[in-house]
């Protein structure tokens, strides 16, 4: 990915670099092309810029609100200014004059042409650089007149602890879709390009229960492909037959709570033996090392990656009840023994389902769980640790300097995450419990900690996504007008 995105630079740098960036009203024969002269005219109104000052040092021309009109995204670089960073507008066209409907501060290592844009359908991208070996692509679209971001893809090289030389390093690709909720990572040898290790999964953003998550930022997750059909594939007829119609996550001080609605045209349960009902486990992977994919190595030994059952993997099984009753029947695993702590915590799970229909046939059930954290070897809600982190790093200890706001802005990477994988059983025949469908959210297997998906803790005041609502200023100028 890493050649891909430099190759990109260097195919547009030479329309800038010579010129040392570009004056807006320079480009104009080039952009009437595509825009009227009114919308043209309209941008000397439109960014509160001085324009001979400015320069712009990267633009791209695409539909990315999906309205079959071509807007503008442009990169600003102030000359004036001491210091490394471009400003991106996105520019969206509405009639005779554009409206500056997103700006975003972005930094750079030697020169404004590393932050890259480009539109690809309805998707705008604009590429950063970090370093030589961190890169970062951010995705974004207009959806019900907000801008919010589809998709994140971040590659960087790091080298594997206990080694060293240039042989010794991997690269890692992380890929995320906030609108769909898949992630992809993966890692590699940077000798030989091998893949090392590969994941597909969902990323659960569990947000505290007391929010409000405004529409466009990542929260539930959907599935009626067969992609992660983990077992059993021949027994299922559709999407009706199995798969996952809403399911996503929350948290309070002490528990995980979970919403499962699943498609199923046939539910059975009440059976009293668990493997002839249908039902729903919740795979945990506590691990608390720096990375869950690499072992904690011994010095001077070479980690590994973890693809072995170990003493920080948890379920619990929910199996459905006889259709009178709401009370699944429980049943929990761990890869060790429990403490004393977590056979109290095991006491505290609650769980209900409801059966789902549609005109009167049964078309699914939805299982609403809780979990305690303690039941994971948690002393409390891993959140609250990384909260009170954030605030002395932003506040200092009386001591420290203060941080500036941009050194503290919490980046989604590295909030706390919790391996987790949901995995749906379809019985389709009580009396063949064998010939069951199983439906995961990750390339599932029980022993290999691995292919887990993940759960991710929200912090107070961030969210899993960027939402730019465009009318708020509209909004805040007619308030103003109107005396308020």
């Amino acid at each position: 990915m890493k050649k891909v995105l430099l190759i990109a630079l260097l195919l547009i740098a030479p329309c800038f670099v010579h010129a040392q960036g570009m004056p807006i009203d320079s480009l104009f024969d080039r952009l009437s092309q595509t825009f009227s002269k009114e919308q043209l005219a309209s941008l000397h109104e439109t960014l509160p810029i001085r324009y001979d000052d400015q320069r712009v040092w990267g633009l791209a021309i695409g539909d990315f609100s999906n309205d079959s009109l071509p807007d503008l995204a442009i990169s600003l670089f102030d000359v004036n200014f001491n210091s490394r960073n471009v400003k991106v507008h996105l520019l969206r066209s509405e009639g005779s004059h554009f409206t500056d409907v997103f700006q975003k501060q972005y930094s750079y290592v030697e020169t404004p042409i590393e932050v890259g844009l480009s539109v690809e359908g309805a998707v705008v991208s604009i590429l950063q650089k970090f370093d030589e070996s961190h890169w970062r692509q951010e995705g974004y679209t207009v959806y019900a007149g907000d801008v919010i971001s589809i998709d994140e893809l971040e590659t960087r090289k790091e080298d594997i602890p206990a080694l060293t030389g240039k042989n010794k390093a991997m690269a890692h690709d992380l890929y995320r879709n906030f609108e769909t909720l898949t992630t992809k990572e993966s890692f590699y040898s940077t000798k030989d390009n091998l893949t090392m290790q590969k994941s597909l999964f969902y990323t659960f953003p569990a947000y505290n229960r007391l929010r409000y998550v405004y529409p466009g930022y990542g929260r539930d997750m959907n599935d009626s492909s067969s992609a992660f059909i983990v077992k059993g594939n021949i027994f299922r007829r559709d999407a009706k037959d199995l798969s996952i119609r809403r399911a996503l996550s929350a948290f309070d001080e002490e528990y995980m709570y979970f919403s499962i609605s699943v498609r199923d045209d046939q539910v059975w349960g009440g059976n009293e033996k668990q493997e002839h009902n249908d039902r729903v486990t919740l795979w945990f992977d506590a691990f608390k090392g720096d990375n869950r994919y690499l072992t904690k190595p011994k010095k001077g030994t070479i980690p590994q990656f973890r693809t072995e059952t170990d003493s920080t993997i948890y379920s619990v099984t929910f199996a459905m009840p006889a259709v009178l009753s709401q009370t699944p029947n429980l049943t929990v695993s761990s890869a060790t023994n429990y403490t004393e702590q977590q056979r109290e915590a095991i006491t505290e799970i609650r769980a209900t389902v409801i059966r789902d229909t549609a005109d009167g046939v049964v078309s699914g059930y939805t299982l609403k769980a809780r979990i305690p954290f303690t039941y994971l070897g948690y002393e409390s809600n891993p959140i609250t640790a990384y909260e009170n982190r954030l605030a002395e790093s932003q506040f200092g200890d009386g001591t420290t300097k203060k941080k500036t706001i941009d050194e503290v802005t919490p980046d989604h990477n590295d909030f706390p995450i919790i391996g987790f994988t949901t995995v749906v059983t379809d019985v389709d025949d009580p009396t063949h419990p064998e010939e069951i469908t199983e439906q995961a959210t990750s390339d599932f297997r029980s022993d290999n900690p691995s292919t887990f998906g993940e759960l991710m803790l929200i912090p107070t005041g961030t969210f899993y996504g960027e939402v730019y609502p465009t009318y708020t200023r509209v909004l805040t100028d007619e308030l103003i007008k109107a005396g308020y």
